[in-house]
């Protein structure tokens, strides 16, 4: 009875200290192998949880690292090669008053294998712009950590200020 007590107490200790952010790789995956993205929408059901255009704001993030968004139906007119270099990215959001928690699954879109998947759970209300944006940040920088470590890509914005100045990308 003792050693179930200590692995239990064992195991409240981890979950207590884990990240709220969590990237999980299947075998062999890399974002390096990929170039283009699909960026899925939800499906118009009543289940269905609205982005509040979380969506776009993933996709800019996405082609700040070398990955051009595409539609589903310009998937289709794209040549086979390009079509093995897609994926496709499933974003779910769920909140109550408190919480949100949102993912992301990567999928190759010719195989429809998982790639990868991240999860973010921050404290905040999803209808209040600005907890939502830190929710958001907090699932950028674990994914921002895995694109530049596969892709070896550097973003930078050289500390400028000026609305007009761009983000320069530089190749490790």
């Amino acid at each position: 009875m003792g050693k179930i007590t200590i692995v239990l107490l064992i195991a409240v200790l981890f979950a207590a200290c884990s990240t709220p952010n969590r990237m999980v790789y299947s075998s062999g995956f890399s974002f390096a192998n990929y170039d283009y993205i699909i960026i899925s929408k939800p499906d118009g059901e009543n289940t269905a949880t609205a982005l509040y255009g979380l969506d776009v704001e993933f996709g800019n993030l996405m082609s700040r690292y070398n990955m051009k968004v595409i539609g589903d139906k310009e998937f289709l007119t794209i040549d086979e090669a390009a079509q093995k270099r897609t994926l496709f990215a499933r974003l779910s959001l769920v909140a109550n008053g408190a919480q949100s928690l949102v993912t992301v699954s990567f999928d190759d879109a010719v195989t429809g294998k998982t790639g990868a998947s991240i999860t973010s759970q921050k404290k905040g209300d999803i209808f209040n712009n600005k907890e939502r944006s830190k929710v958001m940040e907090s699932l950028y920088e674990t994914l921002v950590t895995a694109l530049e470590r596969d892709k070896g890509l550097t973003i930078s914005d050289h500390g400028s200020k000026s609305k007009n100045d761009s983000a320069e990308v530089s190749v490790d």
